[in-house]
């Protein structure tokens, strides 16, 4: 068997019934699904635009869960423009949540926006903030979003590790419908997405096909 078939079954098949993840214990992660990177933009995907309903279908599933919208936000001169095109600019409409995840409930105290300035929102003060007040209270961490090879890989990898040295056991959840990445030049989004899958998955990280 070639190894990208033997990869392919290795993250997939797998469901989880969210009836069984304690409400209260869970949180769901939504990365980056804002207009720059769906809909329009320099670096929007048709790839990336065709989960927006999965993970729209979820966010209202979990109603009333804790959550956490990560939202790229960039200065006019971020580092990030050295070796990306200039994308998703502070009060820009490509800075903002796509209207698909957008609720009345914006202002739920279980809802956190935090605005990144760098691929790993990990390292995001909002973040840190966070975790510092809910890392005792949440079991299972659910990551959805874009793009699965930069931000989603480089944030659950960061939050396994995070864990693994603090010698803590946590779930960190990713359901492949909801993740996703972009085709361009030599960047084959088939490809990039199962290699970053596999990458979480050798590392602890829960890969499934969804969550009913």
């Amino acid at each position: 068997m070639k190894a990208i078939e033997r990869m392919e079954q290795e993250v997939s098949g797998k469901t989880i019934d969210l009836n069984l993840l304690d409400r209260d214990k869970t949180t769901l992660f939504i990365i980056d699904m804002v207009v720059g990177f769906v809909h329009s933009g320099a670096l929007s995907s048709p790839r990336v635009a065709a989960i927006a309903n999965n993970v729209s279908e979820l966010n209202k599933k979990t109603t009333g869960y804790k959550k956490i919208f990560f939202l790229d936000n960039h200065d006019k001169d971020s580092q990030e423009f050295r070796y990306f095109p200039a994308h998703c600019i502070k009060g820009t409409e490509e800075a903002e949540l796509i209207p698909e995840l957008r609720t009345k409930n914006s202002e739920d105290d279980n809802i956190y926006y935090v605005k990144k300035n760098s691929t790993n929102g990990f390292h995001s003060k909002g973040f840190q903030d966070w975790l510092k007040k809910y890392e005792s209270e949440v079991d299972n961490y659910i990551i959805t979003g874009c793009v699965t090879d930069i931000c989603v890989l480089q944030f659950a990898l960061s939050l396994k590790s995070y864990f693994n040295e603090k010698n803590i056991n946590k779930r960190v959840i990713v359901p492949r419908n909801c993740v996703e990445t972009y085709d361009g030049g030599s960047h084959d989004g088939y490809l990039m997405n199962l290699f970053a899958l596999y990458n979480m998955h050798v590392s602890g990280i829960e890969i499934i096909e969804k969550i009913n």
